[in-house]
């Protein structure tokens, strides 16, 4: 008898899908090698999304609100500082653009094995190892030649000096035939930025010219020597450098037919040279620009480590799969500032910032280390024409944060006040008045003794969340698909704070001025968060030419456990803590104790983690002329939104003419004065039900036989929310602009908030493989 080989292929429709419901994007691998890229990032890929703001911002969700995963292990940068991504701050990508092979987002995925986010799921899928050796070699080079610097003529940056260079390597294959495969690419960066893009001022202005003066500058930098001791470093004419390396190795192991194990290491080191915070508790902005030349050594270098692990094992039967999978991140971030231990000055003149000397205020013995364990496991059993899975997640999250603003004096306060450390002064003269070499010791603002001294403060933070799920995707006939779940989130805390009689005898008023009572020391307990949802797919023809989508449901995300870091590190005058008298030093880590706080955080008994309630309808449509259509529409309803109050605020003296409520006044506005630092503010995280986005997306596809593929669309999107979500409890209220009573903010436009002009992706595949246009607009 002779045997016959019979090859069965298929191709999955991108468009017609019986399992698509949601809105989602997928970028093929094709995709992934042909769009263009500058940076070589992920964040190029997501844009044809039609939701996303160009970087990590989906529907008008705050980039901290996604989740974001590797091979489907958790990726984020948890803690949420700066950025949602690990490596966002050092502006590194943590993986090698050669490893990835596809990414998909998902804005609004009815399956509820898709978890932990209200924004968007962002998945990068890594390449694989195969029976064929393949590698590759690459450098990709840049200078300020490729960089514009010039309007109307004029030059803008005074120094637009660029050096990169990207340089990396991959392989991949066999270890053994059809068995053992593996996958391995490295690459580093090397970047050189001026430090500054202005130039101070010799007697010329325009672009590029700073208002700050060479020879004051100078004479400052002589002062601080010659009086202190101390090197305040260059102001103009140095580098910033942004380096980092990257690795992954990959191995897959086919142990049986109906057994695949997989192995992932992920190993990134990234450094970046950087100004003072530009911004936050300055008089009108550090600099540099055209108001303010920081000198160098007030500047500081962040750190992101990373080493990621994780392990999936994929099994199969004839009427049962499973997949299970876990992962550990390690995450080891600081900053080393260029200054030696000293205190922070800012030099005003005319109101606004001039200078900045000094150690950059949010930099001294910054350290923050995350430890992420996920374990995940999904069971789906074939019944007929039913896929029931039963799965459950778990997720450990460890943080250790050291964070000590005030070490060297409370900088943001007048000079006068030296007696706790501070030295913002209102003018040059006013500078040079108080360090004239010719006063008393006693006269002469003594900059030295405002270093701080003992113990580093610092925190370790424990969250953890467990999931439970059950889903039955019902194939109703061979044109209807319904896909029915039901998730369970069960976030809690494990760290228990210290015992806080302090927060307890506060006398406070929540958001509609009646008496609360908070307790920084008691931790919500476990709320459950229910997320039934429902999807479907309807081949209206039958025949693949019209299809009708969508689905509803609740998402339940995680939020940026910072605000959660805040309420341990925000204890205020906690009478149990560090510096009391008597009381003993509770170590945490790395040479840092528990210690009290300027002011008071706090989150409501209550407090759930954010939930919303998305709505999609979509429907695609084959047009003449091998056109495919598509018009889409999302809805989302916040059902637990975040914002933040103050409960040391004062009830209302009056309202103004115009409705907006007046407080008293500066000195007047908190109910309790602290005799020593006044009013420090009792910011409580609360939750609201408040909030919305929605989107309408129309788009038009084609592909021509000669290989060109085109791509357009248009998305209108609208999203309010109740606060601009960034970094510090303590900020989210004071900088939440509301024309009436901040503790109850009203909605207002999301920071995110996109109206996407047609966006055109043009390639061609075929013919005339490797040649490709895309244009891409926004508004």
């Amino acid at each position: 008898m002779i045997g016959e080989e019979v090859l069965v292929t298929a191709e999955r429709n991108e468009i017609f899908n019986s399992n698509r419901t949601g809105a989602e994007t997928f970028i093929k691998p094709r995709e992934v090698t042909l769009l263009p890229s500058i940076k070589r990032s992920t964040r190029d890929l997501i844009r044809l999304d039609q939701r996303n703001d160009g970087n990590y911002s989906f529907g008008g969700k705050n980039w901290l609100f996604n989740n974001i995963s590797l091979d489907g292990s958790y990726f984020n940068n948890s803690f949420g500082l700066d950025d949602p991504a690990p490596g966002g701050q050092t502006n590194a990508e943590p993986i090698p653009y050669d490893a990835v092979e596809q990414v998909q987002v998902s804005v609004a995925p009815f399956d509820v094995r898709e978890g932990g986010f209200t924004g968007a799921g962002i998945n990068t899928v890594t390449k694989s190892g195969s029976n064929q050796l393949k590698g590759s070699i690459y450098s990709f080079i840049r200078n300020e030649a490729f960089v514009g610097n010039k309007v109307n003529g004029q030059d803008v940056i005074a120094n637009p000096d660029l050096v990169f260079n990207q340089l990396g390597f991959s392989v991949g294959g066999p270890v053994l035939q059809n068995k053992l495969f593996f996958f391995l690419n490295a690459e580093l960066e090397r970047r050189e930025d001026p430090g500054t893009n202005f130039a101070a001022s010799r007697g010329s202005s325009g672009l590029g010219i700073s208002r700050v003066e060479a020879s004051v500058m100078d004479a400052i930098r002589t002062r601080m020597k010659e009086v202190y001791g101390y090197e305040t470093g260059e102001y103009e004419n140095y580098l910033h450098r942004t380096e980092n390396e990257k690795l992954l190795l990959k191995l897959d192991w086919n142990i049986y037919d109906n057994n695949n194990l997989i192995f992932r290491y992920n190993r990134f080191d990234a450094r970046r040279d950087l100004p003072p915070h530009p911004f936050v508790l300055s008089a009108g902005g550090r600099g540099p620009n055209e108001n303010s030349l920081p000198f160098q050594n007030s500047g500081y270098k962040i750190n992101n480590r990373l080493n990621s692990f994780a392990l999936e094992l994929n099994s199969k039967g004839n009427t049962f799969s499973n997949r299970f999978f876990t992962s550990y991140n390690r995450f080891r971030d600081n900053r080393d500032p260029f200054s030696e231990p000293f205190p922070t000055i800012e030099i005003l003149e005319n109101g606004i910032t001039y200078t900045t000397i000094g150690l950059e205020p949010f930099s001294a013995h910054n350290i923050l280390d995350q430890d992420v364990w996920q374990a995940t496991n999904n069971f789906s059993y074939f019944l007929n024409n039913h896929v029931v899975t039963i799965g459950a997640t778990f997720e450990y999250f460890s943080f250790f944060n050291s964070f000590n603003i005030f070490r060297n004096g409370v900088f943001f306060l007048p000079d006068f006040l030296d007696f706790i450390g501070d030295a913002r002064f209102s003018s040059l003269a006013d500078f040079f008045a108080r360090t004239d070499p010719a006063l008393p010791d006693s006269d002469r603002i003594d900059f030295r003794g405002m270093i701080g001294s003992g113990p580093f403060k610092g925190e370790n933070i424990e969250v953890g969340q467990l999931a439970f799920y059950v889903q039955d995707e019902f194939l109703i006939s061979s044109v209807f698909n319904l896909n029915i779940g039901f998730r369970v989130d069960l976030p809690f805390y494990i760290t228990e704070p210290v015992d806080n009689p302090f927060s307890r005898s506060l006398t406070l008023l929540d958001e509609n001025d009646d008496p609360e009572k908070v307790d920084q020391s008691k931790l919500p307990s476990i709320q459950p968060l229910y997320s039934p949802r429902i999807g479907f797919n309807w081949d209206i023809s039958g025949d693949k030419s019209s299809q009708l989508r969508g689905g509803t449901g609740i998402f339940t995300g995680r939020l940026p456990f910072v605000w959660i870091g805040n309420v341990i590190s925000n204890p205020g005058q906690n009478k149990n803590l560090y510096p009391e008298p008597g009381v003993g030093q509770i170590v945490s880590k790395d040479e840092a104790i528990l210690q009290q706080s300027f002011d008071l955080n706090a989150m409501v008994d209550d407090f759930k983690w954010p939930q919303v309630w998305t709505t999609n309808n979509a429907i695609d449509h084959k047009l003449p002329g091998d056109l495919f259509g598509t018009i889409e529409f999302i809805y989302g309803k916040d059902i637990n939104s975040i914002y933040v109050r103050n409960a040391d605020l004062v009830k209302p003296v009056r309202y103004l003419p115009d409705g907006r409520p007046y407080f008293g006044g500066a000195g007047a506005n908190e109910l309790n004065v602290d005799p020593n630092n006044g009013g420090n503010g009792v910011y409580v995280i609360d939750n609201a039900d408040e909030g919305y986005n929605y989107s309408i997306t129309a788009q038009l596809r084609k592909t021509f036989d000669f290989g060109l593929s085109s791509f357009f669309s248009y998305t209108f999107l609208q999203a309010k929310s109740l606060m601009k979500s960034t970094e510090i409890a303590s900020v989210l209220f004071a900088e939440n602009p509301n024309k009436g009573d901040p503790n109850k903010p009203e909605l207002s436009y999301s920071e995110s908030d996109i109206d996407l002009l047609p966006v055109v992706l043009i390639d061609t595949n075929g013919q005339r493989a490797g040649r490709q246009v895309s244009v891409f607009s926004s508004k």
